[in-house]
């Protein structure tokens, strides 16, 4: 039988022995906390691919064809194929392709994040998660970068110069109120190349785009009586009456065995809403003439020499912009005698649009599905005519076709003309039509109230697709698929890209210092257990 003191000594001996295998114990615990590589495998890490390109609320219902500019020149035709523009992918700013991709830009009915985009609301439209900025401004980062690759202007097939697509790039700028030094960059060139563009250089007058050259002045401030060494207003105006009273034509009448006059309704607007703008009084000839073109069912036919009347998309959204114009008591007609009150016909057109607006927000042209172009002129006649619901909605779609973060960096903050039409790998001359129209859209602007902005900054703002990786590889990531060739570095919506990593995992940010301190005091304990109860064993044997 023990006695007590040898119990205590066994006792002491047992809890000394326990501590000591403890302190062991956790020796390797803390090691590993201290080596994130000890015990743990990399294949636990989440694989991380790039997200995918933004899906829209719905697909065109045909193959859609780029719209081109309404008021173009007349060589080439509109039924001519879209033209490349000189923009190449290697030319333009890019981002690295090791940049983690962030949420991309299109909303959906469901999202939280708050309302950007100008007109929409949040249960219509969100912004892009962390965006800053709007989706218009975005857009601008996009035409800014791509008219300076162009030697500030735009470009047809062929590489000759396309003035009036670069118009609507300066429109776009300044209602976005951002890269102000790039509009002024392509606002002087405009101004170089307007006699070309409107025909005064061939002895020809072209309506249309005279028309818009006058828009495009007003709005940035440029003397539309003395530009480029021509008075577009003097011009213009000599273009009324020439074929029939009050439509705008374009001279001179006969050009021989060539077709003379491409006059449509959309450059009869335009007329209208350029000689508003300019502070002239149009004539009582030339506004009935637009009203003339109205159907019966509210929309606007584009051809002014057809048989019937057939509405159109594109027509009745210019029309009411100038409707709007006509009947703002700013400026109106000097004799005040039209025999339809503008404001009731772009009522009942802004009618006929809202009806002909598809579920998805979007609008189609007479042989296109869905499509940026269409849907950003009727934004801006939904802007100008105060619906907002409609214009929201129209926002919201064309946000669906705007390239976001799982796009290469050429592409990035562009409008795509439609779902069938995304680029890819590099711009295609759609993105760069769609973009300036839809940025005006995006902006809540219209041609009636777009204006350059003494306060509009300089630079622009691209969409933010930078994300602070959560793993630290040692080793480069692995990819099923690399960057397509003349992508810059951005990846391939079409492909994965697998950015697992390998090696070491990042720190959680455990401190390791409590744990080793621990494990030394358990040694400390542990020997001083055990070396008395040696001393009280010796003593007591």
């Amino acid at each position: 039988m023990s006695t007590p003191t040898t119990a205590r000594g066994a006792l002491l001996r047992r809890a000394g022995t326990l501590l000591v295998a403890a302190a062991l114990v956790s020796a390797p615990a803390a090691s590993a906390l201290a080596d994130p590589t000890t015990g743990l495998s990399t294949d636990a890490v989440p694989t991380a691919s790039s997200s995918a390109s933004p899906t829209p609320s719905a697909s065109p219902s045909a193959e859609a064809s780029p719209t081109t500019s309404p008021t173009d020149t007349p060589s080439p035709s509109p039924t001519d194929p879209a033209p490349s523009p000189s923009v190449t992918p290697s030319e333009l700013p890019t981002q690295s392709p090791t940049t983690a991709p962030a949420p991309t830009t299109p909303p959906s009915e469901t999202a939280t994040a708050t309302a950007r985009v100008a007109g929409a609301s949040a249960a219509r439209l969100a912004s892009a998660a962390g965006a800053a900025v709007s989706q218009a401004s975005y857009a601008a980062a996009f035409i800014a970068r791509t008219l300076a690759t162009g030697d500030d202007h735009y470009v047809y097939p062929g590489g000759y110069a396309d003035v009036g697509n670069s118009i609507d790039a300066v429109l776009a700028l300044d209602a976005a109120e951002a890269g102000s030094t790039q509009a002024d960059a392509t606002f002087g060139w405009i101004e170089d190349n307007v006699a070309d563009y409107m025909g005064y250089s061939y002895d020809s007058t072209y309506a249309g785009p005279t028309a818009k050259a006058i828009i495009g002045a007003v709005a940035h401030g440029g003397d539309p009586t003395a530009f480029g060494g021509v008075d577009l207003i003097a011009e213009l105006k000599a273009t009324e009456g020439a074929v029939e009273p009050g439509r705008f034509s374009d001279l001179p009448v006969d050009c021989g065995p060539y077709v003379c006059d491409y006059s449509t309704t959309v450059s009869q607007s335009l007329a209208l809403i350029a000689l508003v703008r300019a502070g002239e009084s149009p004539s009582t000839a030339s506004a009935d003439f637009l009203l003339e073109q109205q159907c019966s069912d509210g929309g606007f036919r584009t051809n002014m020499d057809a048989d019937g009347c057939a509405s159109d998309t594109d027509a009745t959204a210019f029309a009411i912009q100038a409707l709007i114009a006509l009947g703002s008591g700013v400026t109106t007609p000097a004799d005040q005698a039209l025999a339809v009150d503008p404001q009731t016909a772009s009522v009942d057109a802004l009618d006929w649009l809202a009806a002909a607006q598809l579920d998805n927000g979007g609008f189609a042209s007479d042989n296109d599905g869905a499509n940026a172009n269409s849907t950003a002129v009727s934004a801006q006649a939904f802007a100008a005519g105060g619906r907002d619901a409609e214009l929201a909605d129209a926002q919201a779609f064309i946000v669906t076709l705007q390239y976001g973060c799982s796009s290469p960096a050429v592409l990035r903050g562009g409008i795509a003309f439609s779902v069938a039409k995304r680029s890819t790998t590099k711009i295609a001359d759609e993105d760069t039509r769609a973009t300036p129209q839809s940025a005006l859209a995006l902006s809540g602007g219209s041609l009636l109230s777009v204006q350059r902005s003494e306060g509009a900054s300089a630079s622009t703002v691209a969409l933010p697709c930078t994300a602070t990786p959560t793993t630290e590889p040692t080793t480069e990531p692995t990819s099923t698929d690399g960057p397509t060739e003349g992508s810059d570095g951005g990846s391939d919506p079409s492909s994965t890209v697998d950015g697992s990593a390998t090696g070491s995992l990042a720190q959680t940010g455990t401190d390791l210092l409590a744990p080793a301190l621990l494990g030394l005091l358990l040694v400390v304990v542990g020997g001083v257990a055990v070396f008395a109860s040696t001393r009280r064993r010796g003593a007591h044997a």
